[in-house]
């Protein structure tokens, strides 16, 4: 974990932070900073409450390409969802799209958001006691006795209660959560991908209890979402700061520090 988190610190420095000179400067009456929220948690390798990560890696090269700068402020998940509606703050990233979230968030795309303009892609797991018999199909979740586990304001806590399933959205982080699941007052836990294989790295005694249902919950894109009185007033430079997200995706020098940042976090195994 510490040879993990000295590599992520050091990508800010690395040539993708270094791009091309920037396409198009904003325009006269754009805003020249945008302050963008962000869940204060660590989940790697995408993003850490220091602010290092890939998620900044990317959206620094972002500002270099387009001439806007980000100033980034860690908040509470449901937080930084209240200050995008409340309009304190221009926008949000490592965001999936869910409908309660496009009430007060523009993705890339409008009411279809586009995943090519994706900053990643990521997804939920299902984790259940060993020995109990709670299973996923693809489509509904089998042997479930009890409320499912999941963190507040998430998107996969909105779409299992979309579906019907009772959720009990107490546990203020994946730790908590699963320490809950492990005591037996949840009947499962929804947690991120990238936070269960953390977790697991960590070794703690009590996910011995537990297991992972090898079929995924989900995956799905993650977006950097603005606000929309922000696009509504300057849909051009929305249209600049999405379509740089693709481009600094997709880069060599970006896909190669995604390989090795992932590389490292799994121990050199591909996921």
């Amino acid at each position: 974990m510490r040879r993990l988190l000295l590599i992520l610190a050091m990508l800010p420095g690395v040539a993708l932070s270094r791009p091309a000179p920037p396409s198009t400067a904003p325009a006269d009456d754009a805003p020249r900073t945008l302050v963008l929220c962000f869940e204060d948690s660590d989940v790697l390798p995408w993003r850490t409450r220091g602010k290092v990560g890939l998620n900044f890696v990317m959206l620094d090269a972002v500002a270099a390409r387009t001439g806007v700068r980000f100033e980034y402020q860690g908040r509470p998940w449901r937080r930084c969802h209240d200050d995008l509606r409340a309009g304190r703050v221009d926008g949000t990233f490592g965001i999936s799209v869910t409908p309660e979230r496009q009430d007060f968030a523009a993705f890339p795309g409008g009411e279809a958001p586009d995943a090519a303009q994706r900053m990643f892609e990521g997804g939920y797991v299902l984790v259940r006691r060993r020995g109990t018999p709670l299973g996923f199909d693809g489509e509904r979740i089998t042997g479930l006795v009890g409320t499912i586990g999941a963190e507040p304001a998430t998107s996969i806590a909105q779409d299992l209660r979309r579906r019907g399933y009772a959720v009990d959205d107490a546990a203020p982080s994946p730790q908590a959560l699963l320490r809950k699941l492990a005591a037996g007052r949840i009947g499962a836990a929804a947690v991120g991908t990238d936070q269960m294989h953390q977790l697991r790295q960590q070794r703690h005694p009590w996910l011995m209890e537990l297991e992972v249902v090898e079929r995924p919950l989900v995956e799905k894109p993650y977006f950097l979402a603005l606000s929309k009185p922000l696009v509504a007033r300057h849909p051009e430079l929305a249209r600049r700061v999405w379509q740089a997200v693709a481009e600094v995706r997709e880069s060599e020098a970006y896909q190669g520090e995604l390989a090795r940042a992932r590389g490292a976090s799994d121990g050199g195994s591909p996921r």
